[in-house]
């Protein structure tokens, strides 16, 4: 009789641990990306300005939460505008056309992003010139003494314009 309900509890441990393992996977595959953060919606949103006052695109991530609610509400109009067939150029017109020309994100360009490297260039040149300069100064020669006589000349000098003094 013991025996029975040793296995009986055994089995329930089994059936509990497999019952908590597939809710977990079902847990972590409800995790997956959403339709409104799919590569194409987030080409979009990388050209468009966030209007909520971050001053970043609609394809970044904040935290704490994650995202911002301006920009997944824009995200999910996308989506939506994609799915009845509009091409990115007229889901950025239509965006352009409530919110204005500040919607869109202008890129750098090629200067833009080079900038930068070019200015870090520079910089390092300058710095790599002057410690070749610095490299290059010797010091000064050494002075050889001068006679003994001048000196103790304009020693007593001074001890006399300072006997003067007091």
């Amino acid at each position: 009789m013991r025996r029975i309900s040793i296995a009986k509890t055994s089995i329930a441990r089994t059936w509990k641990a497999g019952f908590l393992v597939a809710v977990a996977t079902a847990l972590c595959l409800a995790q997956t990306a959403t339709e409104y953060e799919s590569p194409a919606v987030m080409h979009v949103a990388g050209m468009l300005n966030c209007n909520c006052s971050c001053h970043l695109r609609m394809d970044c991530v904040m935290p704490p939460s994650g995202l911002c609610p301006v920009c997944k509400a824009a995200r999910m109009r996308i989506a939506n505008m994609q799915k009845e067939g509009k091409s990115d150029g007229q889901i950025l017109d239509q965006f352009v056309a409530e919110n204005g020309a500040s919607v869109l994100a202008v890129s750098p360009g090629p200067w833009g992003n080079a900038t930068p490297y070019i200015a870090l260039s520079l910089g390092l040149g300058i710095v790599l010139l002057s410690i070749r300069y610095y490299r290059r100064l010797r010091p000064a020669p050494v002075v050889p003494a001068g006679d003994d006589a001048a000196l103790s000349r304009y020693h007593d000098q001074i001890e006399k314009d300072l006997s003067k003094l007091e």
